[in-house]
């Protein structure tokens, strides 16, 4: 093999190489944020809710149905406490499925459908199912990922939307 067919071939390797290592970086950063997501869910059904705080970046917003905004970390450790607690059992059973998430560099994007089940909780009866979207924005933050945004849209509930604050 002729040197410039050699540098060729080198090149060629190289880019082939690069290629791959941005590939696995991207299936390793999905990886991540799924464990992230399944982080924030478990806690949530245990209502932990500093672990459900932790899982959120410094800035972070959080846009769920029945609840004003809530932007900054701290606000929102504020809010899973004071606000959240109020309506949020903790003995749902709830199922997340169906991830698709996206990589960009240091952003993400992800969309998840979660069914939710609510219960009575004087007696632990079940008494209705919600499904609804989260579309998640994901940031890395110290070369960790973190919510950055969090939405819910609630596409089945109970007509006239969910418990009132207080219900529990």
């Amino acid at each position: 093999m002729e040197t410039e067919e050699l540098r060729e071939r080198v090149r060629e390797l190289e880019a082939t190489v690069a290629e791959l290592k941005r590939r696995v970086q991207v299936s390793e950063d999905i990886e991540e944020i799924k464990k992230l997501q399944w982080t924030y869910v478990n806690a949530l059904m245990a209502t932990d809710w500093d672990t459900c705080a932790a899982c959120f970046a410094e800035d972070a917003l959080v846009d769920v149905y029945l609840h004003e905004p809530v932007r900054g970390r701290a606000a929102i450790e504020r809010w899973f406490k004071e606000e959240l607690s109020k309506t949020h059992a903790g003995k749902e059973g709830d199922v997340c499925i169906h991830p698709l998430i996206t990589v960009e560099g240091d952003r993400a994007k992800g969309n998840w459908l979660l069914y939710l089940m609510y219960f009575y909780p004087r007696t632990g009866q079940s008494m209705f199912w919600v499904q609804g979207y989260y579309d998640m924005d994901y940031v890395r933050e110290s070369g960790r990922w973190k919510i950055a945004v969090m939405r819910w849209h609630e596409t089945i509930g109970l007509p006239g939307g969910g418990p009132p604050t207080g219900l529990w």
